[in-house]
């Protein structure tokens, strides 16, 4: 897990690079499927997407959606478009940490979001033997396409992380007799 404090800006400023590299350990760690787990995601004001690309840190808005491009996928916030209430209503509370309490989570509390990105990442390994960076490209959602650009000033989340998973199916486990 790599926090969102650790990220440097790339590509004039426009987008965030993470270093994240995998695997942790040299050798080729087996795995099923992958997906980037980003957790604590602001989305109180207006809406954008984040395309992701994998040991590209000099990816921008204009550059290509395409495998040879490191190109992973893509996440979408619905944005709540900013707050409008009195005088604290946006304000997000505290858990209440009571197990008994089935009240809803304030509709601004951060959200934890997936990518599942198993092909680009087997195509990084393939071609580098090792995963480096992820590149977050956030672009505004704006109802006309040719309004849309870079918006890295709505990125805001609290970490991201790899998590890979091997399917008991795939482990090379002997069978008996």
């Amino acid at each position: 897990m790599v926090a969102s404090s650790t990220a440097r800006t790339g590509a004039g400023g426009q987008t965030l690079v993470v270093d994240l590299a995998y695997p942790p350990d040299p050798g080729r760690a087996p795995f099923t499927r992958a997906d980037l787990v980003v957790t604590g995601v602001d989305h109180s004001g207006t809406s954008y997407e984040v395309r992701l690309y994998l040991d590209n840190p000099g990816a921008d808005i204009d550059t290509p959606r395409d495998p040879e491009a490191g190109y992973a996928g893509r996440y979408t916030v619905f944005g709540h478009g900013g707050c409008y209430g009195d005088e604290g209503h946006c304000e997000v509370p505290e858990a209440a940490g009571d197990p008994t309490d089935v009240r809803p989570v304030h509709q601004l509390t951060p959200l934890d979001t997936f990518v599942t990105v198993t092909d680009a990442l087997r195509r990084v390994l393939d071609r580098d033997g090792r995963l480096s960076t992820v590149t977050m490209v956030p672009v505004s959602l704006t109802p006309r396409r040719s309004d849309r650009s870079p918006a890295p000033e709505l990125l805001e989340f609290a970490d991201l992380s790899l998590h890979t998973y091997l399917a008991a199916t795939d482990l090379d486990v002997p069978t008996p007799g």
